[in-house]
């Protein structure tokens, strides 16, 4: 990979150190079925709170067990999960994530969509830099094809990070163990003769 490339990957991924913690498991949740508590119309799971960690209805919404609780909200896209940019922005970085149309909003994927006319993977420009699937329009402005491979990305990268720490530490504590041994090792060193005083 050359060095552009390398760069506009970091530039990607720069200041995502800060993806919050329920994000992980938000992205495991399954949306769209049916609300056990809520035998009603319109029950599907399409909501997600951030605060309970639960996939909701909006009837579970509406109750006061979530008043003023942090609320994403999730539609379908291509038999995909997705949410609205602006809800997302408030929680994530979500610069180079592929942006998409739905019901009049800009809208996210949670895991990477069917794209259109690519049922192969692909390489280089115009591929998501984890999944390598083909991005759509302005492939220029995206690196990933939804926040699933985003967060992937910055966790590799996170811990590519923490092993170079861990292994420039231990070689630092090494060589601070081998200047002390060999200081050690000097001041033991017997001296040549006994000094004797001048006459």
């Amino acid at each position: 990979m050359s060095s552009p490339a390398i760069q506009q990957d970091e530039n990607a991924i720069q200041g995502a150190n800060d993806m919050p913690k329920w994000l992980d498991q938000f992205l495991e949740k399954t949306f769209f079925r049916k609300c056990s508590t809520h035998h009603l119309r319109k029950n599907d799971l399409n909501r997600y709170c951030i605060t309970c960690n639960a996939s909701a209805c909006k009837h579970c919404v509406a109750t006061s067990v979530h008043i003023e609780h942090e609320v994403l909200t999730i539609y379908r896209h291509v038999y995909q999960d997705v949410v609205p940019l602006d809800q997302m922005e408030q929680h994530i970085d979500c610069s180079k994530i592929q942006t998409y149309k739905c019901n009049k909003k800009w809208v996210i994927s949670l895991t990477p969509l069917p794209h259109t006319g690519s049922g192969s993977l692909i390489e280089g420009d115009g591929a998501c830099k984890v999944c390598k699937r083909k991005l759509t329009h302005r492939s220029d402005r995206f690196c990933f094809c939804s926040i699933a491979c985003k967060f992937q990305a910055i966790s590799r990268r996170n811990r590519i990070q923490f092993r170079l720490r861990a292994k420039k530490t231990s070689q630092t504590k090494a060589a601070v163990y081998q200047q002390a041994s060999t200081s050690e090792s000097k001041r033991k060193r017997s001296r040549k003769g006994v000094p004797r005083r001048a006459i």
